[in-house]
Formats: structure tokens, sequence, C-alpha cells
């Protein structure tokens, strides 16, 4: 038997008064997601107890059952694994969002987009200034995917337990947090102070050299956050026994597959946006499937457009989806290939962040039992066959005989 997992980042969200108490997926007309629902058995998924909003790395990594408090070391580990940096080599690693700020600090946007053109100009620029201003260390920064960026630093006395918040609309940015529980020690302090001037030289450069890009009373800065050394976790193959793959537009999703050790399938057009080749996707994965029991696709643009609060964008996103369902019921064999259909987590798209509330997951094919439901969605879940359950029991759910 084959698997086949899809992961709609942000797709689920809370019913929205403008549409009637609906959410955006039950107005979609999904009418593939619902034929997936007819064919197997649908339940919602529950985050773990930890309080806090879920992130989508921490999703992700529980999804494919990791323990995030266990096995996390920051967010910006994973980016740079996605974006091709040497992991190898060592050093922390920081995921970078572009950001507008005024005057006062406050974070005015918090993913600030540029042409490919302009981020290349200012990457050179600011790594040559990087390699002057930090002769005793190796730090460069590389820009990933839209607002998106990774910053890597390299040397003697630095530590990963010092770095800006991540960044919020409307919060002011306040001075490098350092971990709580370090300690005293003189040499723990040196290596903090040491890194939180590399982070504050960093902003402060960004800042300089995206000054004619800027306009009126604000900026448009690079903060770094989410810093943390490469992790070590088990090999996907050797914890679940099958070799598997992953196709996905953004770095998050395929620094997850690599540090894992499932395999990155690349395919054109997958930009990570609204507008990446959901069909190539598809195509990609029924190639995959031909070498691997499992293939793994991720579409980023659910929870990117509900950032925004882009409401129709999300609803036509949505339709996207369905679109790329109806491709693969169309080609796959539901008695010899399973699907599993889910986003990671909620995010509103009127509040423009995650919440904790639980997702709903379809599974179909493959002699999966059927729950008799007729429709995908936040509501009609709550009375399908899986019940309730945790983000770690979705791997082993999916692939029980």
């Amino acid at each position: 038997m084959r698997f086949l997992l899809i992961i709609a980042d942000g797709m689920a969200d809370l019913p929205i008064r403008k549409l009637g108490g609906k959410t955006p997926l039950e107005l979609a007309g999904a009418e593939n997601l619902d034929m997936l629902a007819s064919s197997g058995s649908s339940g919602l998924m529950h985050p773990p107890l930890l309080g806090g909003s879920p992130s989508s790395d921490v999703a992700i990594l529980n999804i494919l059952g990791y323990d995030p408090s266990k096995e996390y070391t920051g967010r910006g580990p994973l980016e740079a694994a996605g974006a091709g940096v040497d992991m190898a080599k060592g050093g922390i690693f920081f995921r970078c969002n572009l950001c507008e700020i005024d005057r006062e600090g406050t974070i005015i946007n918090e993913n600030v987009n540029l042409s490919p053109k302009i981020w290349t100009k200012v990457e050179v620029r600011l790594n040559s200034a990087l390699s002057e201003e930090f002769e005793e260390h190796e730090v460069f920064f590389k820009h990933t995917h839209s607002y998106r960026g990774v910053l890597v630093i390299r040397g003697n006395r630095v530590s990963p337990n010092v770095g800006f918040p991540q960044p919020r609309r409307f919060k002011r940015i306040a001075k490098p947090e350092v971990a709580t529980g370090l300690g005293g020690s003189p040499s723990v302090k040196a290596e903090v102070e040491k890194t939180a001037k590399i982070l504050n030289r960093f902003r402060e450069m960004s800042s300089e050299i995206f000054a004619s890009y800027s306009s009126g009373s604000r900026v448009l800065e690079i903060i770094p956050w989410g810093g943390g050394t490469c992790p070590r976790f088990m090999d996907f193959s050797k914890k679940y026994g099958i070799k598997a793959a992953g196709i996905a537009g953004v770095p998050l999703f395929k620094g997850i597959c690599r540090l894992c050790g499932i395999s990155v399938v690349e395919v054109p057009g997958a930009t990570g946006g609204p507008d990446t080749n959901t069909l190539a996707k598809a195509e990609g994965a029924l190639k995959t499937l031909q070498s691997h029991k499992l293939a793994m696709i991720h579409i980023e643009a659910t929870d990117e457009l509900s950032h925004k609060g882009d409401l129709e964008g999300k609803i036509e996103m949505i339709k996207k989806v369905d679109a790329m369902v109806g491709y693969l019921l169309d080609r796959v064999n539901l008695e010899e290939t399973r699907i599993a259909l889910l986003p990671d987590h909620v995010t509103s798209t009127e509040l423009r962040i995650h919440t904790e509330h639980p997702v709903p997951v379809v599974i179909a094919g493959g002699g999966f039992p059927t729950d008799g439901l007729k429709v995908y969605s936040e509501s009609s879940a709550r009375d399908g066959g899986l019940c309730h359950f945790l983000r770690a029991e979705l791997i082993p759910t999916l692939l029980r005989r």
C-alpha cells in the first residue's frame, strides 16, 4: 500500500461573522474534499496541551511524530536546512523577517515582501558588510522566500540562547532576549553579550541598506528570531519503517524533511505563495509514490493569506487545494493508496494569528473504514469516526493496517 499526506497549512479557521458564522472551508464548495470525506473517516486533531498558539514548525514536527518539547532547538535551523545551508559546519541559525517599523520602534508590518531583484542586491551588499564587520566570525544572510531569510553565525563565544522575539504587528521591538536558566558564569555572559551585539548590529546594517527602499517615517529592517543549533532527529524511515518524500515551496517544510531523513522532491512552480502550481505538486507526488511508500505535499498559501486577513484569497486557495485533490483522486486507486488531508493548525483570518483549536482530518482509502460523513469541514469532523486525537497519533493512524 502507498500513502499520501496532504498538509494545507492554516486552512482551518474559526467561524466568521461576515460569512454568516461559517468558515472559508465551509464556503469554498470543495466538492473533492467532500468526496474524500465520503470515502473515509474524519475527526478532530488536537495539539498537545503545551499552552500557547501552535507554530507551523512545532505543529509539523508533532504531526510527523517528533516531540518538540524534547527535540526542538528553534525555528532558525529548520529554515536554514530547507534553504540549503550546510548544517554539518555547525553554527547558530536564525529565521529572519523583513519588517516595516515606525520611528518609535513599533512593527507596522512583520512580513514585507520585495521583488527578487531587490533581494538579490540587498543580500550581496549585506553579506559584504557583514564579512568586513565580523572578521572573527562567519556571519552571513540568505534570503529564502517572500519576506523570509536566515542568518547564520559561526565562530567562538556565541550563544543560541539569545535572540529577538518573533516579530508581531503593533508590537515594539525590544532588546535581544536571553533564555532563562542559563546561570551567571562569566563565559556564559560573554557569549550572550557577543551574540546580542552581532544581532543588534545586523539589524542596524539591514536598516541602513534598506534605507533607499523605505518611505516617510517608516523604515525597513530585518529582524532575526528563533535562533538555535542544528537538531538531531531520529531518521523517519527508522521510526516508521517506510521511505518518505516531501514536496513543498517553503524552506521550513523542506528543512524539517531533510533533518528527519525524508527526501525532498523539487517540482516546477512550487512557489509557496498563492500562485504555487498545486497540480505540479500533485503530479510530483504521484511520481514519488513509484519509489516511496509515503509522499507528503505541503501547501503554504492558505496560512499566508490568513495572516494577511484575505478572506477571498483564502477561499480561492482552498478551491485550488480542492482541485489538486480532485486531480489526485482521478489518478490513484483508493484500494491501493491511502490519503490523509489536514491543516497543521487553525489560522484565524479575522485575528490573523494561529489558534489552539483542533483541525479537521480525513483519512480515506486502502481499506480505511468509512463513517458516513459527506462533508469535510471543521464542524462536520466533530461527528467523524476518528473522533478526537492528538497530532502525534496522525502517522500511526494513517499507517495502521
